[in-house]
C-alpha cells in the first residue's frame, strides 16, 4: 500500500492505546514486581472507506473466540510470553495466528517504546546541551541504560525520597568502574563513559520534578503522519480516568497540535481493541527481553549475557508466528517513523533484532539446522551489531528526519555509494548455474532493520554495493556473527550460484 501521494485526499481514522503506563512514577511504582522500564503506545489506523470491511473481519474473529472475551473485549493479559512465542500453547497459537492475519496492508501501524528512566534522566539534565567537551546524548543514554539494567536501589530511593541523587549516582558509577576493572578488556569503553559521567555529575540541575507525561509518543505519531502525507484524519483515544475530565493523554495530544482528537470507551471502537492487543503483545516481548538480558548481580555484569535458549526452542507453528509478527512490525507499510523512541532505545532494538533474526531463516527446516545452543550466540551478535550502529548514529548529531531523494546518498565503510532508499540498488548478478560466479567481496551487511541483505564488491577497481536475494539473508547473518566473534573473513573471494533452484554463497 502506497500511503504517500494521494493519501492526503483520503480520510483516515486512527486509534490509540497504551501499555505499561505509570500515571505517576514514584518509588512504589518503580519497585513493584510488575513494573516495566518502558511505556508502550500503539496507534493503528485505516482509510474510512475500508472501515466497514476491516471491522467486520474483526467481529468475525470475535465470534470465533467468544470464550476469550472479557466484557466483550480481548485482553492480552491471557497470553503469557515468558520466552516469546516459545511459551505459548496450541490454543494461543491458533488465537494469535488468526489475530495477526487480520492486520493487512490496509491497516497502518505506528508504535513507540519510551524508557521511563530516560525521562527521569532528562529531567535532571534537561538544561544541558552537547558541547565539544561532552556528548550529553551519550551521557543520558549511558545513565538511562545503566540505571535500567542494574536498578541501583540507593539511586532510586534518593530520586523519590529527596535524597542526594548526585552523590548516590556518583557512588553507583564508581562501584561499576571498580567492578569492571576485573574484566577491563570487556568493559573498557563502558568505564570510559562512566568516568565522564562522574565528572559531569559535579554539576547538575537541582530544580526538576519527576512526573510522567505523554507528549513524546504523540510527537512521533505527528512525524509519522507528516512523513506519509496524511493530513485528513481523526485520532480516537481509549478513555481513561474521570469521564467528566480530559485525560492526561488527551491533553498531551492537543499539546502536540493534534486537534481532531477525542477519547471514548474502547468498547465502542474496534480499532482501539486492535491497538490494545498489539500494545500488549509488544510490551510483553520487550519486558521479557529486558528481564532476561538484565544483569542480576555484579558478577554477571562483567561477563557476556545471552538470552536463555528456551527463547529459541520453538516449533513450526511458533516459527510462523514470528514470520507474521515480523511482517506486521517491520515489513508492511514501512516508514522512518513507524517506530519511535528516545535516545535509550536498546529494548526496542532487541525486540526488532529478535524478529529480524527469526525472519532471516527462509523456512523452519533451515532454522532447525542451527543447534539450540548456537541460536542465542547468533542473536546476541546481531543485537550487538545493531546496537553499535544505533549508538554510532547518536554521535553524528544529524536530524532524525527522512532524507529527500536528492540528498539520500551516503557511502559505506568500504567506500561504496549507497542510497537511503535501498530499493534503488541493483541486485548482484548471480549465475544460474552450479558453478556460479566469483566476486571479490569486501563486506556484507543489511539495509533497513536487517530486512535486506547486501554485499559490497570490488570489480575493476570500482567499489559497488548490491542487493542479495532474501534467500541469502541467513548466510549474511552468519557472516556478520562470525565477524562479531573476531573472525574477519572479508575481504574474500565468494562464489555465488544456484543449485536445485536455491541460491548459495561459499567462501573460496
Amino acid at each position: 500500500m502506497n500511503i504517500t501521494g494521494n493519501s492526503n485526499q483520503k480520510g483516515y481514522t486512527f486509534y490509540y492505546d497504551e501499555s505499561e503506563h505509570s500515571r505517576k512514577i514514584n518509588q512504589k511504582t518503580i519497585q513493584a514486581g510488575n513494573y516495566s522500564n518502558n511505556f508502550i503506545s500503539v496507534i493503528i489506523g485505516y482509510a474510512n472507506g475500508r472501515k466497514s470491511d476491516i471491522e467486520q473481519e474483526f467481529n468475525n474473529f470475535k465470534n470465533k473466540y467468544q470464550s476469550r472475551l472479557v466484557n466483550n473485549e480481548f485482553k492480552s493479559t491471557s497470553i503469557k510470553l515468558k520466552y516469546g512465542f516459545a511459551s505459548i500453547n496450541k490454543h494461543n497459537i491458533s488465537f494469535l495466528n488468526d489475530f495477526l492475519d487480520l492486520i493487512d496492508e490496509d491497516i497502518l501501524l505506528y508504535f513507540s517504546v519510551l524508557n521511563k528512566i530516560e525521562y527521569i534522566t532528562n529531567q535532571i539534565f534537561g538544561s544541558y546541551e552537547n558541547s565539544l567537551l561532552i556528548d550529553m546524548d551519550k551521557l543520558r543514554y549511558s545513565i538511562s541504560k545503566s540505571v535500567s539494567l542494574y536498578k541501583p536501589q540507593n539511586v532510586i530511593e534518593a530520586i523519590y525520597n529527596d535524597g542526594d541523587i548526585v552523590g548516590e549516582l556518583k557512588n553507583f558509577f564508581q562501584e561499576r568502574i571498580n567492578a569492571n576493572n576485573s574484566n577491563i578488556t570487556l568493559k573498557e569503553k563502558e568505564n570510559s563513559m562512566f568516568n565522564d559521567i562522574v565528572v559531569i555529575l559535579n554539576d547538575y540541575n537541582k530544580d526538576f520534578m519527576i512526573d510522567w507525561e505523554y507528549t513524546i509518543s504523540f510527537d512521533g505519531f505527528k512525524k509519522y503522519a507528516d512523513e506519509n502525507g496524511i493530513k485528513k484524519y481523526q485520532l480516537i483515544l481509549d478513555k481513561e480516568g474521570n469521564k467528566n475530565e480530559d485525560s492526561k493523554t488527551l491533553v498531551a495530544a492537543r499539546k502536540m497540535n493534534i486537534e481532531n482528537v477525542i477519547e471514548d470507551d474502547s468498547k465502542n471502537h474496534i480499532g482501539i481493541q486492535i491497538a490494545d492487543m498489539l500494545a500488549g503483545i509488544i510490551s510483553k516481548f520487550i519486558k521479557m527481553l529486558e528481564e532476561d538480558l538484565a544483569y542480576k548481580n555484579i558478577k554477571e555484569a562483567i561477563s557476556k549475557k545471552l538470552l536463555p535458549k528456551e527463547w529459541f526452542d520453538i516449533n513450526s507453528n511458533q516459527f510462523v508466528l514470528y514470520k507474521k509478527m515480523y511482517k506486521i512490525i517491520i515489513h508492511m507499510n514501512n516508514s522512518w517513523f513507524k517506530s519511535y523512541s528516545g535516545i535509550y532505545a536498546d529494548n526496542l532494538v532487541q525486540f526488532i533484532t529478535l524478529l529480524n533474526y527469526f525472519n532471516s531463516y527462509e523456512n523452519f527446516q533451515d532454522y532447525r539446522e542451527i543447534s539450540l545452543e548456537m541460536h542465542p550466540e547468533y542473536y546476541n551478535n546481531l543485537a550487538i551489531t545493531t546496537l553499535k550502529d544505533y549508538f554510532s548514529t547518536i554521535s553524528f548529531k544529524l536530524p532524525i528526519n527522512p532524507i529527500t531523494e536528492n540528498d539520500g546518498i551516503y557511502y559505506n565503510q568500504r567506500g561504496a555509494k549507497c542510497y537511503l532508499d535501498w530499493t534503488k540498488h541493483n541486485f548482484l548478478e548471480i549465475s544460474n548455474t552450479d558453478s556460479g560466479k566469483i566476486y571479490n567481496v569486501l563486506s556484507v551487511g543489511f539495509f533497513g532493520n536487517m530486512e535486506q541483505p547486501n554485499v559490497t564488491i570490488e570489480n575493476n577497481n570500482q567499489i559497488e554495493c548490491y542487493l542479495l536475494p532474501l534467500e541469502l539473508l541467513s548466510w549474511t547473518i552468519h557472516c556478520v556473527s562470525l565477524s562479531n566473534m573476531g573472525s574477519n573473513i572479508f575481504p574474500s573471494q565468494v562464489r555465488f550460484g544456484v543449485i536445485n533452484n536455491q541460491y548459495y554463497a561459499e567462501l573460496i
